[in-house]
């Protein structure tokens, strides 16, 4: 942590500026995404009953519920990705920042009846310049992630807006998102690496 604390924002620049503009570095990431998520993660529902056999009409409804639920004005807090493209644009960003950050709204949108929507949040909105020894609730905070004795995330720190939005003035305050409402995905070289 205290190596990436000194460089990670020039690193995440430097490997999105690659991105933009090398056919090479964007071609890479593509093939990736590619291989790793393809036309999207499916789901077949394998309820069963008593006996052991499958129960094709409550398959049947979980499948078509899941259906609705992937499309973008359900799973998508913007309304604007179906949940293979959040999926895609994840990945994207992992093989790009080296993380992403998904976090969860335990709320309806669209026509779906699942209480769930999801906001992809780049690694920018997390406040990793935000580091303290130890944080009102007992926690240290390091690089945006408040952790316990363990360095099991506890909440995370995320910034109201992008840093980089210059029409949003709101974007240097800080929001608290537990971390039951936050998935990290990233890769560990090194633990415990934030």
């Amino acid at each position: 942590d205290s190596e990436l604390s000194t460089s990670l924002t020039a690193l995440r620049a430097r490997s999105r500026q690659m991105i933009r503009d090398s056919s090479y570095a964007k071609r890479a990431q593509l093939i990736v995404v590619n291989n790793i998520i393809g036309t999207g993660v499916g789901m077949q529902a394998q309820v069963e009953t008593v006996r052991g056999t499958r129960n094709d009409r409550i398959n049947d409804s979980v499948e078509a519920a899941w259906a609705l639920w992937c499309e973008a004005d359900a799973c998508h807090t913007g309304g604007e990705l179906h949940f293979s493209d959040l999926e895609r644009a994840a990945m994207g960003q992992v093989f790009e920042a080296g993380e992403v950050f998904i976090r969860l709204h335990r709320s309806k949108f669209g026509d779906s009846k699942v209480p769930l929507a999801l906001e992809l949040v780049e690694a920018e909105r997390i406040a990793d310049d935000y580091s303290v020894p130890m944080a009102s609730t007992g926690n240290p905070v390091r690089l945006g992630i408040e952790v316990d004795a363990f360095q099991r995330p506890i909440a995370y720190w995320l910034r109201t807006a992008h840093l980089s939005d210059a029409v949003n003035s709101a974007g240097n305050q800080l929001l608290r998102v537990p971390a039951a409402d936050m998935i990290h995905l990233r890769i560990v070289d090194r633990w415990p690496q934030t």
